[in-house]
């Protein structure tokens, strides 16, 4: 008799260590999943926000061409055609410090028309006709993108 209790014992004995074992590798296996998932979701969230920065970046270079195309031509800070030339250089340039995370790196070339001297007055229609071509006569060069 004793030795048929002992056996009993035994046998829920062994039962309960595999139980216990089964619910460990579960919870490990609940564990990774958490984990793994978290991960998913901070690299999801890096990726979103880089996109989002390079994309206001762009946003703040087409900016500065568009502020180039319409400055006023009474302003001071650009009333020659160097002051235009370095100011909004300056600006498009300054891009790169404001969105550095980003490894944002600008092509900046802001140039008066060929017929044009560095102290010669900006003028508005000149202005509304720079692009992203070489300067030429009566049109200035505005460019302030990303570089390759």
């Amino acid at each position: 008799m004793t030795q048929r209790t002992a056996r009993r014992n035994e046998a829920g004995l062994t039962t309960l260590e595999w139980l216990l074992i089964v619910a460990a590798v579960a919870g490990l296996a609940a564990l990774a999943v958490v984990l793994v998932q978290n991960v998913v979701d901070d690299t999801a969230e890096q990726l979103g926000g880089a996109s989002a920065r390079a994309t206001a970046a762009n946003v703040a270079a087409d900016t500065v061409i568009r502020e180039a195309r319409t400055a006023d031509v009474n302003d001071a800070r650009f009333n020659t055609w160097q002051r235009w030339e370095l100011y909004f250089t300056a600006r498009c340039e300054r891009l790169e410090i404001l969105y550095s995370d980003t490894n944002l790196q600008v092509q900046a070339e802001f140039h008066r028309p060929s017929d044009k001297n560095p102290g010669d007055a900006t003028a508005a229609d000149m202005l509304n006709n720079a692009d992203t071509a070489a300067a030429g006569s009566g049109k200035p060069q505005a460019i302030c993108r990303r570089s390759p």
